[in-house]
């Protein structure tokens, strides 16, 4: 149906059709304002059907959360938190997945799907041989020198697989977020994940401050340690287990709380990362490049640097339209020295690749480094190419873009090497492993 219908006619086709009335809005353009009003209306009825404050639902979530990590403490009065390692970061995120996408009901399925394999492979190989372990056994049983360095490759894959899954489930929750908000894109997503995060932390603290407040008052009554134990217990799960979901429920009632705040830390951050970006170049490349290519850890620095800098530029981008020119500059500027920083660091990853050979670990971090540097790079292509649209919107174009590649990178190590790695090691050889370590040991 064309969009030149009276209002009563799109309203009567929305009544009846609201999935194709959907598909179509967000498929043919609608000329404003009604787009805008549509846009409105479109977001305000897929919100899940309780008060605006949230509150209720934290709640709820909360109490459900903190109930599975204390159960086994109530049966047997012992706090051994390692056995839902697996389910933190799913208990954590899969309420805001169903929260945003309580309509769309194939999502919440896939990830409750997928975050059952990913703690069902968790607690089959938690008991992997540490390397050191391996090792030892490769010297007295040279046999198994082959199977121990799977062995070694396949635990990379999991620590792999845990350190990628809450980046999936992060996805998945802007995926809901952006369907069931036609007028936002992923960009906004990430302005308001900071924000969620930003309120989290001030939760934490509140809380933090209450536990030593309460601690001080049984100490003041001179409370059995036994009672404190148990106190503090109870205070930290319900509080860890509420933090996330509260955090989610305050920004939903004040959704602009920090829109004036964070563009001033952008414009605050951004040139003091350019300084540091510079100062960090010139140090590592002052000790030569195969120092650099020999040291992991100061790989790993890189690596953080390189996403402290996509995140600032997708923070000045979600708010600053009307930055002022020398703002821009310094963006440009950290962004030109971002793919200096990501070029010397793809040399030393490949350089580790050809005298050390690929593992799950290289190959993690070469793929990371790739799509930061096509991020960067597109960037400044975007900016210094003539084009009717400003650079703001062609910054937001790029990133969303970008923000699909990165989540579509964890999901390829989270699921796919584990399903590469995981299918090189069977259950009869590691039950062989085990015994031989167990016979050591």
């Amino acid at each position: 149906m064309p969009w030149n219908q009276s209002p009563d006619a799109l309203e009567q086709w929305y009544r009846s059709a609201p999935r194709d009335f959907r598909e179509s809005f967000n498929r043919q353009p609608m000329p404003e304002p009604q787009r805008s009003v549509w846009a409105a209306r479109l977001a305000a009825d897929e919100q899940p059907p309780t008060k605006s404050t949230g509150f209720q639902w934290a709640i709820a979530c909360s109490l459900g959360i903190a109930a599975i990590f204390l159960t086994p403490y109530w049966a047997s009065g012992d706090m051994d938190p390692e056995w839902a390692a697996p389910l933190v970061a799913t208990l954590a995120l899969f309420p805001l997945v169903l929260f945003h996408g309580w309509r769309q009901w194939p999502l919440v399925a896939g990830t409750a799907v997928a975050a059952a394999v990913v703690a069902a492979l968790w607690w089959v190989w938690e008991d992997l041989p540490s390397g050191w372990v391996v090792s030892s056994i490769a010297e007295d049983h040279p046999e198994q020198e082959a199977l121990g360095e799977r062995i070694n490759l396949l635990r990379q894959v999991r620590d792999l697989m845990m350190i990628h899954w809450p980046m999936v489930l992060v996805g998945l929750t802007g995926w809901a977020y952006t369907r069931s908000r036609p007028a936002e894109e992923r960009v906004d997503y990430v302005r308001q994940v900071l924000v969620v995060g930003i309120l989290t932390a001030l939760v934490f603290v509140a809380g933090g401050l209450l536990l030593g407040l309460t601690n001080l008052l049984m100490e003041a009554v001179d409370a059995p340690s036994s009672w404190q134990e148990a106190v503090n217990i109870h205070l930290v799960v319900w509080g860890l287990s509420g933090g996330l979901v509260f955090g989610h429920a305050v920004w939903l009632r004040h959704p602009g709380a920090l829109d004036r705040v964070l563009p001033t830390l952008a414009r605050v951050f951004i040139p003091l990362f350019v300084l540091l970006e510079g100062g960090f170049l010139i140090a590592n490349l002052a000790d030569g490049f195969a120092a650099l290519a020999s040291d992991r850890e100061q790989l790993f620095v890189f690596n953080l640097l390189l996403a402290a800098v996509i995140g600032l530029v997708l923070l000045h981008t979600a708010f600053e339209e009307d930055a002022p020119r020398w703002s821009r500059a310094l963006l440009v500027a950290l962004v030109g020295l971002g793919v200096v920083a990501d070029a010397v660091g793809l040399a030393a990853i490949v350089s580790r690749l050809s005298e050390w050979g690929a593992t799950p670990n290289r190959l993690t971090v070469l793929g990371g480094n790739l799509l930061f540097l096509a991020t960067l790079v597109a960037l400044l292509v975007r900016w210094f190419r003539p084009a009717a649209r400003s650079p703001f919107l062609a910054a937001r174009a790029v990133l969303n873009r970008a923000l699909v590649a990165f989540f579509g990178w964890a999901l390829v190590v989270t699921f796919g090497f584990t399903l590469v790695y995981g299918l090189r090691v069977n259950r009869t050889e590691l039950g062989q492993f085990q015994t031989l370590v167990e016979e050591r040991f």
